[in-house]
C-alpha cells in the first residue's frame, strides 16, 4: 500500500500519441495499457493524456470526462517528448509523467519515467536502417536523465544493463498482457468464420504469421522450411505491414516456387485479426530477435499452437506452452511444424497449455503495475 496524501492526487501525464495510431505493437500496447489505466485508476492520480491534434474529435468521443486531454502538434516522438512535452508539464503542474521510448531532459521538478519497448538496435544494428539507428540513439542518451525505466522483459532489461543504459536498479520490468478479445475458434458463429475467409481467401488450414514484414522476423527461413513440409498444400498466410524490404521475401518466395502457397494480407483491422488468428492451424513466430513477443500469446489465447524461436526473450515469454525452433534452421523449422501437423495428441496438449499460459498475462495487472512503480517512483 503506497503511503500517499489522498487528499491530493499525484498529477501525471501519460504519452498516449499511439493511442489511435502508431507503429502496430505501439499502438496495440499504449491503446490497451492506457484503456486499464482509465477504467481501473484507483484515488492515487489525476491523468493527463497526450494525445495528437489530428485525433483530437475521436479522442473527446471516447475519453470519459475525468480524463484530461491535452492537444499536441504532429511532430515525431523523439522531437515531441524532448522539446513540447517538458513545456506542457509546466504549464499543467504535472508531477509526473510516463514517456514512450523517449524521455526528456528537463524539467528538474518532474518525475520522469520512460517505457521502452525495446532497444534491439543496441544488440542487432543490422536489422535496422542508418536512419532508425540514428533516431533510436538518442532513447540511450535521454534515458539516462530519467528516474525510472519501464521495460517489457528480463531479457530488454539485461540488454539494457549490458549497454550501460541505466544501472539495474533504476530499470523495472512490467510483462504485456493480452487483450480479452482474442477467443478460441468456439466462440464464433460459423457464417462469421466463412465470411472471413471469403474476404482474406483464407484457405481451411493454414500457417499463420502476424507482425511486421521484415529481415528480423525471418519470415524467408519460413517460407523455406513450407516446401519440407509433409503437408504440401497447407499455405502460409503473413498479416502485418510489409517493410521495405518485401521485394526481397517476395523474389525468394517465386525463387521457391511458392507463390501459390502464401497469402499476404497486408495490415487488417483488430477486429479481423481476432478471428484470422482463431482460425489458425499452427502460429509461427521464426523471429531472431524480440523484446516481449506480444504475437504467439495472442495465438496461445486463441487456442492455437505456437512456434517460436529459442531467442531472446521468446523463451521467458512463451514458457513450457511453445515449441522451439533454431531460426537459422529452416529444416529444424519445418520438422517442430511436421511435429504438429502430423501427432494429434502433441498437437491438442499444445493447445491446452496455451491456453492456460495466456492465463498469467492481463493488461489490468500491467497497468497496475506500472502505475504502482510510478507512485514508488515518485515518493522516493
Amino acid at each position: 500500500m503506497l503511503l500517499v496524501n489522498h487528499h491530493k492526487k499525484i498529477k501525471l501525464g501519460i504519452d498516449a500519441k499511439w493511442f489511435f495510431k502508431g507503429p502496430p505493437s505501439g499502438n496495440m500496447v499504449v491503446k490497451n495499457l492506457v484503456n486499464e489505466m482509465v477504467n481501473n485508476n484507483d484515488e492515487q492520480f489525476e491523468l493527463y493524456l497526450l494525445i495528437t491534434r489530428d485525433f483530437k474529435k475521436q479522442a473527446l468521443d471516447y475519453f470519459p470526462a475525468h480524463v484530461k486531454l491535452i492537444f499536441l502538434p504532429v511532430i515525431p516522438n523523439l522531437l515531441s517528448n524532448m522539446l513540447l512535452v517538458p513545456w506542457i508539464a509546466r504549464i499543467y503542474g504535472l508531477e509526473a509523467m510516463l514517456y514512450q521510448n523517449f524521455s526528456s531532459l528537463w524539467p528538474q521538478a518532474l518525475c520522469k519515467i520512460v517505457y521502452i519497448h525495446d532497444v534491439l538496435f543496441l544488440d542487432y544494428p543490422q536489422y535496422y536502417s542508418g536512419s532508425e539507428l540514428r533516431y533510436f540513439k538518442e532513447m540511450k542518451r535521454l534515458a539516462a536523465r530519467a528516474d525510472m525505466i519501464i521495460t517489457i522483459s528480463n531479457s530488454e532489461k539485461e540488454r539494457l544493463v549490458k549497454n550501460k543504459v541505466a544501472s539495474e536498479n533504476r530499470i523495472a520490468v512490467v510483462y504485456h498482457g493480452i487483450n480479452r478479445d482474442f477467443k478460441t475458434l468456439a466462440n464464433y458463429p460459423g457464417e462469421m468464420v466463412n465470411a472471413l475467409a471469403l474476404k482474406y481467401r483464407l484457405p481451411s488450414k493454414y500457417l499463420l504469421y502476424v507482425g511486421r514484414v521484415n529481415i528480423r522476423k525471418n519470415i524467408a527461413r519460413l517460407v523455406s522450411a513450407l516446401n519440407m513440409l509433409d503437408d504440401k498444400a497447407i499455405k502460409l498466410v503473413i498479416v502485418g505491414e510489409l517493410g521495405n524490404d518485401i521485394t526481397v521475401l517476395k523474389n525468394h518466395i517465386t525463387e521457391e516456387g511458392l507463390a501459390h502457397r502464401i497469402i499476404f494480407t497486408g495490415h487488417v483491422p483488430e477486429s479481423d485479426l481476432y478471428l484470422i488468428y482463431a482460425n489458425a492451424t499452427v502460429f509461427c513466430f521464426p523471429s531472431y530477435a524480440e523484446g516481449f513477443g506480444l504475437p504467439p500469446l495472442e495465438a496461445m489465447q486463441c487456442g492455437v499452437p505456437v512456434i517460436v524461436s529459442k531467442r531472446t526473450a521468446l523463451p521467458e515469454v512463451c514458457g513450457d506452452a511453445a515449441i522451439y525452433i533454431d531460426p537459422d534452421d529452416a529444416e529444424d523449422i519445418a520438422e517442430k511444424i511436421n511435429f504438429l501437423l502430423n501427432d494429434v495428441n502433441l498437437y491438442n496438449k499444445k493447445v491446452t497449455d496455451g491456453i492456460n499460459h495466456a492465463k498469467k498475462f492481463s493488461w489490468q495487472i500491467s497497468a497496475n503495475g506500472i502505475l504502482k512503480l510510478i507512485g514508488d517512483a515518485y515518493i522516493n
